[in-house]
């Protein structure tokens, strides 16, 4: 009898081990479907379709060209951030979006890009290339800066290229384009 006894609990421990072991086989296969489907969840979060992407971003456009801010502050953030202007206007539109202490950042932020590019901008000496990284993107021509020069009283062409340039990072284009209007009216 104690020899039977032995043998049927060996048989059990070996049942209840074996089931065991495929309760613990069921549960982890359960457990990496639901890791594997989690994963793929987050890839979806991670990488959204483009359409979403373009969506998103076109809205953050949107919100820039509403605001009060124009394409020289953007140009402006873009060298302090180191991007495209175009991502410049996303990125500003994005905190125009979110609002509240996002537009007193970026306010904050544009306040300092300005001041890191008006201490870049110095009258270049002869035989530089033009630094005029703003009035070279601009529309205004040499024409235009001897124009200004006079009107202004400036030296030259190029005190007035800095100064256009000073302008532009201020976000004063329509200073220039006002001065520039009287004095082409002055020249006739």
């Amino acid at each position: 009898m104690k020899y039977n006894l032995r043998i049927f609990l060996l048989l059990l421990s070996v049942l209840v081990g074996s089931f065991s072991t495929v309760i613990h086989t069921v549960v982890a296969q359960e457990i990496t479907i639901n890791s594997i489907s989690t994963q793929s969840h987050l890839q979806l979060l991670k990488h959204p379709t483009k359409s979403a992407t373009k969506n998103y971003k076109n809205s953050e456009l949107r919100a820039f060209l509403t605001s009060k801010y124009d394409y020289w502050d953007a140009r402006v953030l873009a060298d302090f951030w180191g991007e495209t202007v175009e991502d410049a206007k996303a990125r500003m539109g994005r905190k125009i979006l979110w609002g509240g202490e996002n537009i007193a950042i970026l306010e904050q932020l544009l306040v300092d890009a300005r001041v890191l590019a008006l201490r870049a901008v110095q009258t270049p000496r002869p035989g530089d290339s033009s630094p005029y990284k703003f009035y070279q993107d601009s529309t205004y021509n040499y024409n235009d800066a001897e124009a200004l020069a006079r009107f202004w009283g400036e030296k030259s062409a190029i005190d007035a290229k800095v100064r256009i340039e000073r302008n532009l990072i201020l976000g004063n284009d329509e200073v220039i384009d006002q001065a520039l209007r009287y004095a082409r009216s002055q020249k006739r």
